[in-house]
């Protein structure tokens, strides 16, 4: 808990995510929502031309199947070893519990590696649907939101993911982290 509490101090920020580089739009003041003086970070949310562009640049059947199984399960255990930080993140965005913050790190890590497991047993001739989007609620920012996008990439989808507007921060460190293992 002392580590969950020393990194709930840090400013955090979120920016969209694209294949090409474009102009920064405004970022707004996230503030913390049992604490209006406690400012959590800044988002910047896509524009229309932006999505329009991550459409474009999508690349749908990214990897093949054992290297995106690969990927996911590393995934998994980054989320695990950063857990403190991610609880943190989540009692001062979306104000989560320790308790419910930690249950929704490891729903996380489940959904990871489940949704791994599951895309072994696709039959050889499965392809990808192409581009998914996920939509995410605000009251489960990382579980649900983590969820559906490993569900769409173990089966080699691209996926364009659009958090609740209340917790952008929390899936901008999900995509970072997913990013630091080798997911595209």
């Amino acid at each position: 808990l002392s580590e969950t509490v020393s990194e709930s101090t840090r400013r955090w920020s979120a920016v969209p995510v694209l294949a090409a580089v474009v102009s920064a739009g405004t970022a707004l003041t996230l503030c913390n929502p049992a604490n209006s003086v406690d400012i959590v970070g800044t988002a910047e949310f896509a524009s229309i031309d932006q999505v329009s562009m991550a459409f474009v640049g999508a690349t749908p059947n990214w990897a093949p199947l054992s290297e995106r199984t690969a990927l996911l399960r590393r995934g998994a255990d980054r989320l695990q070893s950063r857990l403190p930080e991610f609880v943190g993140l989540m009692m001062r965005e979306a104000g989560k519990t320790a308790a419910n913050g930690i249950a929704e790190v490891r729903e996380a890590i489940d959904f990871l590696r489940y949704y791994t497991d599951q895309a072994g047993l696709l039959p050889a001739r499965s392809r990808p649907l192409g581009t998914i989007v996920c939509i995410s609620p605000w009251n489960f920012p990382l579980a649900i939101f983590t969820g559906q996008i490993a569900a769409a990439l173990a089966a080699g989808n691209a996926v364009l993911a659009k958090p609740a507007e209340e917790t952008p921060l929390t899936a901008a460190a999900m995509v970072g982290l997913l990013h630091d293992v080798g997911v595209p």
